[in-house]
C-alpha cells in the first residue's frame, strides 16, 4: 500500500479521478487494476505547459533548499545532541511539505521521504518505513540518535533522487498538477487535521502552512490565464488561500520555523482550520473547471 493512493480515494469523493501524467509503472498493482486508462499529455500538447514549467521551476528551487537542510539534520543527529537534532528536524521540514503537492508524480521517492507507518503492512516495524517520520519518532519519542543516523543518511540520498525526479518533465502535466493541488488541499482537513501528521514533534501546524504554500505556488502560474476567463475565480482562490494561512498564522513566532504545538489548539480552533481548508480546496476545484482541465 502506498500512502498517496489514499489521496486518490479522497479525490474520487469529490469527483476527480484524473491521473494526468502519472504513469502505470508508478502505481501499485491494485491501483493499476482500478485506474482508468487516459493518454498522457505531452508537454507540447498541454495547453498549460508553460504554467506547469513555472510550477516545476519553483519546486526545483525548493528541492535545492531542502538538500542542505537534511544534510544539517544528518550532522545534528551524528553529533549526539538530541535538542540540536530536534531543531534541525523542524527546520528541515518546510521545503518538502511544499513539494509534496506533486507527490503522486514520484510516489516511490515520496514513500521513501514522507510515508507514515500505516502505509506499510507491518507498520512502524516494516523495514521499508524510513524518511522524515521514521526519524521523527526516533528523535522525539525514543531519543535514539544512533538508530536515526542511517535513516538521516538515507534521507539525504532520497532528496537527491527527488531533485532528479523533478527534472523529468515528461512525468508532469496540468491535469496531474491540479490533481496534486486538490488532493493535498483535501487531505489536510480530511486526514492530516486528525494530528497523525506530526505525532511526535507536534508540528502539524507547520505542515499545514507549508502544504498550503506549496499548493498556492502551483496555482499562481495558472492565475494569469484564469484572469481572462473569470477574474472572480482568481480572487476567490487568493482570498481562500489567505484565509487558510490566517488560521495558523497566530501560532507562529516571527523568526522561528517551529509553530505552537498542535495539541494545544482547542476544538473550535481546529474547526476554523478545517472550514478554511475546505474553502480553499473548493476554490481550486472551481478554478480547474473554469480552465477546462480534466
Amino acid at each position: 500500500m502506498n500512502i498517496k493512493l489514499n489521496r486518490r480515494r479522497l479525490l474520487k469523493g469529490v469527483g476527480i479521478v484524473s491521473l494526468g501524467a502519472v504513469t502505470v509503472s508508478q502505481l501499485k498493482p491494485s491501483a493499476q487494476a482500478q485506474k482508468t486508462n487516459k493518454p498522457r499529455l505531452l508537454a507540447q500538447a498541454d495547453k498549460y505547459a508553460a504554467q506547469v514549467d513555472a510550477g516545476l521551476t519553483y519546486f526545483q528551487e525548493q528541492a535545492t533548499k531542502q538538500l542542505p537542510l537534511v544534510e544539517a539534520l544528518e550532522a545534528a543527529i551524528a553529533s549526539g545532541d538530541v535538542e540540536a537534532a530536534k531543531t534541525a528536524y523542524v527546520e528541515s521540514r518546510p521545503p518538502y511539505e511544499q513539494i509534496e503537492v506533486l507527490a503522486l508524480n514520484f510516489e516511490a521517492t515520496d514513500t521513501d521521504i514522507d510515508a507514515r507507518p500505516y502505509a506499510f503492512d507491518n507498520g512502524e516495524l516494516d523495514t521499508a518505513f524510513k524518511g522524515f517520520h521514521r526519524i521523527e519518532a526516533l528523535i522525539y519519542r525514543d531519543g535514539d540518535l544512533k538508530t536515526a543516523l542511517p535513516h538521516a543518511q538515507g534521507l539525504v540520498t532520497s532528496i537527491k533522487t527527488l531533485m532528479t525526479d523533478l527534472k523529468a518533465r515528461e512525468n508532469f502535466d496540468s491535469p496531474s498538477h491540479f490533481e496534486g493541488m486538490i488532493g493535498l488541499a483535501t487531505e489536510i482537513p480530511a486526514k492530516k487535521i486528525s494530528s497523525e501528521e506530526e505525532t511526535w514533534s507536534d508540528q502539524s501546524l507547520l505542515i499545514f502552512q507549508e502544504n498550503w504554500k506549496g499548493i498556492y505556488s502551483q496555482f499562481e502560474p495558472f492565475a494569469a490565464v484564469l484572469e481572462s476567463v473569470d477574474p472572480g475565480v482568481v480572487a476567490e482562490a487568493k482570498a481562500a488561500y489567505e484565509a487558510a494561512i490566517a488560521t495558523v498564522a497566530p501560532y507562529f513566532t516571527q523568526g522561528q520555523v517551529a509553530a505552537q504545538p498542535y495539541s494545544s489548539l482547542s476544538a473550535t480552533q481546529r474547526g476554523e482550520i478545517i472550514n478554511a481548508a475546505y474553502r480553499f480546496r473548493d476554490s481550486l476545484i472551481n478554478a480547474q473547471n473554469k480552465l477546462g482541465i480534466a
